[in-house]
C-alpha cells in the first residue's frame, strides 16, 4: 500500500467507474483503479491516469474523458454520495462488515481484526 502525504480527490474516478458501468466493465475498471491507487500510488484525479485505466480495460479513453468533462455521470455519483452521507458514511473506502459494522477509511490490519472480533468472528 502506497502511503501519501496528500490524498487526491477520487471524484473523477467514481465518475469513470460509472462510465465503465454503463459500458458493462465496472468490475474491471474498479480492479484497475484500485491497483493504480493503492499499489502504484497514482493520482485518480489525473485525467491521464483515468484515460490509461480506460484503455487498460478496453474502453475508449477519449469517450471517457468527454463523459467526465461534460459531467455525464456527475449526478449519479452525487446521488451515491448523498445516500452514503445519510447512512453516516463519509470516507472512501468504507467496508461494511456483517451488515452491522462499518470500517471507514484506509485502515491497518489490526483495525479489521478488532472489527471482526466485535462481530464474533474468530481469527484464522
Amino acid at each position: 500500500m502506497v502511503r501519501r502525504d496528500l490524498v487526491p480527490s477520487t471524484r473523477r474516478a467514481h465518475e469513470a467507474a460509472e462510465y465503465a458501468r454503463a459500458k458493462g466493465k465496472v468490475n474491471q475498471m474498479h480492479a484497475v483503479l484500485l491497483r493504480r491507487y493503492w499499489s502504484e500510488g497514482q493520482d485518480l484525479y489525473a485525467m491521464d491516469v483515468l484515460r490509461g485505466a480506460a484503455a487498460e480495460v478496453g474502453l475508449d479513453p477519449d469517450e471517457l474523458e468527454r463523459a467526465i468533462e461534460t459531467g455525464a455521470f456527475r449526478p449519479t455519483v452525487e446521488g451515491y454520495i448523498r445516500a452514503a452521507h445519510e447512512m453516516g458514511i463519509d470516507a472512501v473506502p468504507t467496508f461494511v462488515l456483517g451488515e452491522r459494522l462499518a470500517v471507514q477509511g484506509a485502515q491497518e490490519l489490526p483495525v479489521f481484526r478488532q472489527a471482526m472480533a466485535r462481530l464474533g468472528v474468530k481469527p484464522i
